[in-house]
């Protein structure tokens, strides 16, 4: 048995050993590949000038040698939006830099307090390029044109690998103030320039920052109120769709919504065609996960066109018509919604808004359709971008609940735009303020035809639910009237929140009627 052990016990010696000057010997050629490596960056002279593509500005430009470092990396300026910047650590591409010149470091000797952070403030400079930290999919297409909606997503696929994406993941690097969103203003290429901050994203058109979307930091009534105002960020950037700002945005919007896409429905020849039809859904349910329900209500309509399905947010979407169909009762909004799913008693949904005004910052932030609501703003700013990059094709654009939301902003988007690329657009049960009548021109001003606000005062679903989640703030146009576009008042046939797919040939009866044909 002694033998047994000590034989055992040798030979785990001997591994640990053999293991003991492997190691040593990796560690040492990778210390003499590192020394070998810092001598040459040492011995080596920088150059005074680089041809490659700015974080920046997302050109491909001329950088021009400012600060030369032996030991870090030297410091440039783009001939192009004269930004500082320096080489990414993986590629031949510009990182962004804070300074041009020497480190700043004048705080540094003194002692006083809080400086620190300042000085950090004042010498940051990326180690990735906006490829690599995945603020841009790819600087070569920036500008690309595509010739038929199901092209976009291959647009949007990234060249480089997220290595900030991967590192954020794997080893949890924490930092920085998240607005309502993504803060692509500051990722994307040239936003933080072209909207003249290097700070956090106002909140809903006011200015007012938030860190969060929970706690204290929806307390501000403006945050609250989900109206027409919106994110700033949208109509600020609008230039720039089309082209590398917007090319940016919607890269980061991409994150928020990952299964944004568009579903054909009917494909017809999307290609030659010179009109495509967009629809966008509010609630699914697992009946209309394909788009059944537009497909037929559509029979008969725009039959020369391609029709498609701008997807988003296809988990909350089914969750909110899972309450809707009562398939869940674990929460206040859950219970709500279940038993609002028919058309609903008056008594009720006048009790339950007014409990609604009673809910917290915390609560709020946690009702699906207040996210839900938040995210259909960026959508439609990831379907404005896949518009204004659409070769030759003119829109008709149809939305239903959160759906008409997606079609409000994607108009605002567009609207900063010279060219016209909607003809009409037709938003029925619309969860969007209707009390904001310069948002609403400037979201006409998109189109060529008309918007047609379809409401019902029947629809008790945008009576409590939407209000539940703004804190009451502000009236759904699926329920009222817009001061200054067109409006049919659906309520005679239309019972409730869900009716509208299926009563559609109905609707576009009415608008022909009151104003001109909508069959193509």
């Amino acid at each position: 048995m002694l033998n047994k052990f000590k034989g055992q016990f040798d030979n785990a010696k001997s591994k640990a050993t053999r293991s003991f000057e492997q190691g040593r010997e990796a560690f040492s050629k990778t210390y003499e590949d590192l020394s070998t490596q810092a001598k040459e960056r040492f011995d080596s002279k920088a150059p005074e000038q680089i041809e490659a593509w700015c974080s920046w500005c997302g050109d491909h430009t001329t950088h021009d040698l400012c600060e030369e470092r032996r030991l870090g990396r030297s410091s440039y300026q783009c001939s192009s939006c004269y930004f500082p910047t320096s080489p990414c650590r993986y590629c031949n591409n510009m990182a962004k830099a804070s300074s041009l010149g020497p480190v700043k470091n004048s705080h540094m000797a003194g002692e006083q307090s809080g400086k620190l952070s300042e000085f950090f403030t004042n010498n940051w400079t990326n180690e990735l390029c906006s490829e690599h930290d995945g603020s841009i999919p790819d600087f070569s297409r920036a500008h690309e044109k595509i010739s038929c909606l199901s092209e976009f997503e291959g647009l949007m696929k990234p060249k480089q690998r997220n290595l900030y994406g991967m590192a954020k993941n794997t080893a949890a690097i924490v930092g920085g103030v998240a607005a309502i969103g993504t803060g692509a203003a500051l990722a994307a290429p040239g936003i933080a320039a072209a909207m003249g901050t290097a700070g956090v994203l106002g909140a809903a058109g006011t200015g007012t920052a938030i860190s969060s979307l929970s706690g204290a930091a929806l307390t501000s009534a403006a945050v609250a109120k989900l109206g027409a105002g919106g994110l700033a960020i949208i109509t600020a950037t609008g230039a720039g769709l089309g082209g590398k700002a917007g090319f940016g945005i919607a890269n980061a919007y991409f994150k928020d919504i990952p299964d944004f896409k568009f579903v054909p429905i009917r494909e017809n020849d999307s290609k030659s065609s010179k009109h495509t039809v967009i629809v966008i859904n509010g609630f699914l349910t697992e009946d209309d996960l394909e788009a059944k329900d537009w497909s037929q209500s559509l029979e008969g309509h725009f039959d020369k066109s391609p029709v498609w399905l701008a997807n988003w947010e296809a988990k909350t979407l089914r969750k909110l018509g899972g309450y809707l169909s009562g398939g869940s009762s674990s929460s206040f909004l859950s219970t709500t919604l279940k038993n609002l799913g028919g058309v609903g008693s008056k008594k009720m949904a006048e009790s339950m808004a007014r409990g609604g005004l009673a809910l917290t910052a915390a609560e709020l932030a946690g009702n699906p359709w207040h996210s839900a609501m938040l995210n259909a703003e960026k959508a439609g700013a990831l379907l404005a971008e896949a518009i204004s990059r659409t070769e030759g094709q003119t829109f008709t654009i149809l939305g239903h609940s959160l759906g008409a939301r997606v079609a409000f902003y994607t108009l605002q988007a567009l609207s900063s735009k010279d060219q016209k690329f909607v003809e009409n657009v037709v938003l029925m049960g619309a969860a969007v303020s209707k009390d904001e009548p310069l948002e609403w021109n400037k979201a006409a001003d998109a189109v060529r035809g008309k918007i047609t606000n379809c409401y019902s005062k029947n629809d008790q679903v945008l009576n409590v639910a939407y209000r539940l989640a703004n804190a009451g703030l502000s009236s759904p146009a699926g329920r009222d009237s817009v001061f200054g576009i067109d409006n049919l008042d659906c309520t005679d046939f239309i019972d409730g929140h869900n009716s509208w797919k299926q009563n559609l040939p109905e609707v576009f009866e009415r608008i022909a009627i009151s104003s001109g044909p909508v069959r193509e």
